[in-house]
């Protein structure tokens, strides 16, 4: 079951109209175990562990917080959730274990030239406990910080909100920092830390509950992995790391043929998204720009250098993320723009 739309429009499909709204949408649950895992990087060649077909809809967990990373900082077994045991169970390391990524799922007629369309209907805070830290030469300031620090921080579930101390509290606003479909088969298993042409971890806080994030499909099936959950994250990220931890949620995923795209795009109920990544933060931003001078031509029939002028009058650039090797910067223009 696919979705046709006729031109490269990214961000138009309606909740209510195209194919994949006409039957019910099949629902999935898919845990964060050892079997429903990969960590650290993506790879065409990865066996899926769901198959769905386009429309459905998967609740799915992911985790982030190793046992031994925990119980090596000084917590009491007692205060590790006992799911962690279990989802890291045979893990031999103490790291924190961030980019552990639940999937990949393959979608049903993905193909090369496709693009999905994933709706993030919700994510929230899983378990209590979450930590935060830097590493030397990482960061935007490792020449003021050349030494590693973490800690421990815990959630209140309840109330949303991360205490750190000192009267300080910090309102929950959960994310996944990585998102992605599969690589191009010809670069071969590629590392998650810096985000690429298929999406990965492009820690942007934007793309939370209501966003939706279109990914350009590279292999068959498209292989979508999530991970990487985030409490809470400044734009910037700029000490190497957010409020990491486990979230829940629930996606639903469209399919829409022959209707290629470079690079990952969003939106939200306000805002048209556009992301440029690269290690050179102007080239970044040229590539998002671009991206949504693209889709302002196309889309809204304006002349190119029109478009342009509207962007500089009404496009906000914003750092992403500064830390991930390849850095982010996202481009949001208000949908209140446009009456017609």
């Amino acid at each position: 079951m696919t979705t046709r739309i006729s031109t490269l429009s990214l961000f138009v499909l309606l909740m209510g109209t195209g194919a994949a709204a006409q039957n019910p949408a099949a629902v999935y649950d898919l845990k964060a175990t050892p079997n429903n895992v990969h960590r650290g990087f993506f790879d065409a060649s990865l066996k899926p562990v769901l198959r769905i077909d386009s429309g459905s809809v998967v609740r799915l967990e992911t985790s982030t917080g190793n046992p031994r990373y925990f119980e090596k900082l000084g917590v009491p077994k007692d205060k590790i959730p006992r799911e962690l045991y279990a989802e890291y169970e045979g893990i031999d390391n103490d790291g924190r274990g961030d980019h552990t990524l639940t999937g990949p799922i393959y979608v049903n007629e993905a193909e090369p030239g496709d693009m999905l369309e994933v709706r993030i209907r919700s994510v929230d805070v899983r378990l209590p406990i979450a930590a935060q830290g830097f590493t030397p030469n990482r960061g935007l300031l490792p020449e003021d910080f050349p030494y590693a620090r973490d800690r421990v921080l815990f959630i209140d579930l309840a109330k949303k909100t991360i205490d750190y101390g000192n009267g300080i509290i910090v309102p929950a606003r959960p994310f996944w920092g990585v998102m992605g479909v599969a690589p191009p088969a010809g670069m071969g298993r590629v590392p998650s830390g810096p985000p690429n042409v298929f999406g990965g971890n492009m820690d942007n806080r934007d793309l939370g509950a209501g966003a939706t994030v279109y990914f350009p499909v590279h292999v068959p099936g498209a292989l979508l992995s999530i991970g990487d959950g985030h409490a809470a994250q400044g734009e910037g990220e700029v000490c190497l790391s957010a409020v990491e931890t486990s979230l829940k949620g629930e996606i639903q995923v469209i399919l829409h043929k022959n209707t290629p795209i470079k690079w990952p795009r969003a939106e939200t109920a306000t805002d048209y998204i556009t992301i440029g990544l690269h290690p050179d933060l102007n080239e970044a931003a040229k590539i998002a720009t671009r991206e949504m001078l693209d889709f302002i031509v196309q889309e809204k029939s304006l002349k190119r250098d029109d478009a342009y002028m509207l962007l500089s009058a009404t496009m906000d650039l914003i750092v992403t993320q500064v830390v991930d090797g390849t850095k982010g910067i996202h481009a949001m223009l208000p949908k209140s723009i446009f009456t017609k």
